[in-house]
Parts: C-alpha cells; structure tokens; sequence
C-alpha cells in the first residue's frame, strides 16, 4: 500500500473510531445494533434501510448473534464501504429536487412540523435520535422552518 492511501487509512480509523465511541457508552468495544445506521451516517455513508438491516448489519454482527456490534467488524466493514463510496450521499441536485417536490408552494421552506411529520410516517421512519440530529442541523432557530437551500449547500460543502 502506497503511503496516499495508508494515510487515508489511517485518518478513516482514527474518524470510524470517534464516532463509534460516541456511541458506545460502556466502553466495551460494541454498540447496539440499532446505533449503526446513525454512525455510518456521521462518517458521511448513508446505506438505504433495506441494505443496512438486510446486509450491513448482519455482515457486522459477530458469530453469537447479539443485538451488538463489535469495534472490529464495524471497522473493517466501513473501511470498505467508505473506500468503495458504495454508500455516498445523493447529489445536492437531487436533495433539491425532492425538497422542492415537498414545497409545492415554491416558499424556498418547509415547515419543521410538516418535515417531522413526513420523516417519521413515510418510508424507513428516522429514530428520535435521528429526528433530533436533523432538526438541530436542518431547522432555522427563529422562524422554526427548514430553508432547504441553505441545508443542502451544508451537506455538500
């Protein structure tokens, strides 16, 4: 391995590896299952539900079949996908065009409630945790609504 990518190897361990202790809160190398979409997602890899339950996590999951994930697993798995960019996010067009499809009043905004409402009834429901995560990014303080313009101009910096 040339030293480009042992670098980036060694930047995306030391990025899979924060974000993984986030959330293992006992500090016993494991998160709970339910957490991997979450983490992938904060290292920028954003699986369809479909995919994650139906293949990522059972790829991760150690032989006893826990509800927990190992450390060792997790990364071994994320190194690939994040090297594969299998999992990399939609284009901003394309955020644009279904955030536009949702404003059919052409405002430039979609309200935080119409938005959590939407989040949590249609598709793959995000989690609390998820919700919470998006609306704090994603929602204007002051008028409580989501210019989506400016919130994909985020996500694709």
């Amino acid at each position: 391995m040339d030293s480009k990518n042992q670098e980036w190897v060694e930047r995306t361990e030391a990025k899979i590896r924060e974000a993984f202790d986030l959330f293992d809160k006992d500090k016993a190398d494991a998160i709970i299952q339910e957490e991997v979409g979450t983490v992938m997602r904060a290292l920028g890899a954003y699986p369809t539900e479909k995919a994650l339950v139906l293949e990522y996590i059972p790829e991760m999951r150690d032989d006893d079949q826990s509800d927990f994930i190992s450390y060792n697993k997790f990364e071994k798995k994320m190194l690939q996908i994040l090297s594969s960019k299998e999992c990399d996010p939609d284009s901003g067009d394309i955020l644009l065009q279904a955030f536009r499809t949702i404003d059919t009043q052409n405002t430039g905004f979609i309200s935080a409630d119409l938005m959590e409402e939407l989040l949590v009834t249609k598709g793959a429901p995000f989690r609390p945790k998820e919700l919470e995560a998006f609306l704090q990014v994603a929602k204007d303080p002051t008028t409580g609504n989501i210019y989506y313009e400016d919130y994909v101009a985020l996500l694709i910096r």
